[in-house]
C-alpha cells in the first residue's frame, strides 16, 4: 500500500507540473527525503500527507484510497490499469518537454538580445 500511496502523489506531482525540489522546499525538507517519500522508501505520516495533498491541491483521503487509481478508463484490470498509469506519465513527460523547449526558445532569445545590444 505505501508503494500505491507513493505512486499517487508522484502523480499529483507530475499532473500539477511540479519538481520534486519544489515540493521539497514547500515541505521544508531535502530533495532526497521528498525523493524517499515518493519511492515509498519513507513510511509518509498523517501530518506529512495533508502537507503534500495541501501543495497538490489534493484530498488526502483520495492519495491514500485503496481502490483510487490514476486511470482514464477506470478499468478493473491491473494490466490495463498500468498500460493507462504508463500513458498518463508520457502524456505529462511530453508536456514537461514542451515547456522546457518553450523556456529554451525564450532563453535563446535572451541570449541574443543580450549579444546584440
Amino acid at each position: 500500500m505505501k508503494e500505491k500511496v507513493a505512486e499517487r502523489i508522484r502523480l499529483a506531482r507530475l499532473s500539477k507540473n511540479l519538481s520534486q525540489q519544489n515540493m521539497a522546499d514547500e515541505l521544508n525538507i531535502t530533495v532526497a527525503a521528498y525523493s524517499n517519500i515518493e519511492r515509498g522508501i519513507t513510511d509518509i505520516s498523517i501530518t506529512r500527507l495533508y502537507q503534500v495533498a495541501a501543495i497538490l491541491g489534493a484530498n488526502p483521503l483520495n492519495l491514500i484510497k485503496e481502490n483510487q487509481e490514476y486511470s482514464l478508463g477506470g478499468s478493473s484490470n491491473p494490466t490495463e490499469n498500468y498500460s493507462t498509469s504508463l500513458t498518463q506519465q508520457v502524456y505529462m513527460l511530453i508536456q514537461q518537454v514542451q515547456q522546457l523547449n518553450a523556456r529554451v526558445d525564450y532563453l535563446g532569445k535572451e541570449v541574443e538580445k543580450i549579444k546584440g545590444n
